[in-house]
């Protein structure tokens, strides 16, 4: 992969894997946004060296917007689609399976008590 416009990433965090991966695909003059923030100013001063750009995403929990989401599923007008729920105690187990490359969707973890 390489020549890429536009990286978004919410995984990863600035200085790992993912963020050196993520300057390696885009073309000189593309754009990486990030909503991990750890280690923000090393990722801008190494997207500059590189020729591209950083930019950070941040969120901020809605009531009202969460609201809209929430009769949006109900409704079927937004589908989501879910590989497997694990239960809290078997975290371990629902991130290797993320990372395997096998999962078709959502990976859930349950942590709601019986």
């Amino acid at each position: 992969l390489a020549d890429v416009d536009v990286v978004i990433d919410l995984v990863g965090n600035c200085t790992d894997d993912t963020g050196t991966r993520s300057l390696q695909v885009l073309r000189r003059g593309g754009l990486l946004v990030s909503a991990p923030v750890r280690g923000w100013p090393t990722l801008v001063q190494d997207a500059a060296a590189v020729g591209v750009r950083a930019t950070h995403y941040e969120v901020a929990p809605d009531g009202q917007k969460l609201a809209v989401i929430s009769r949006l599923l109900e409704s079927g007008d937004i589908k989501v689609y879910v590989d497997e729920v694990f239960d809290l105690e078997d975290a371990a187990e629902a991130h290797r399976h993320m990372e395997s490359g096998h999962a078709r969707g959502k990976v859930v973890l349950n942590v709601a008590r019986g």
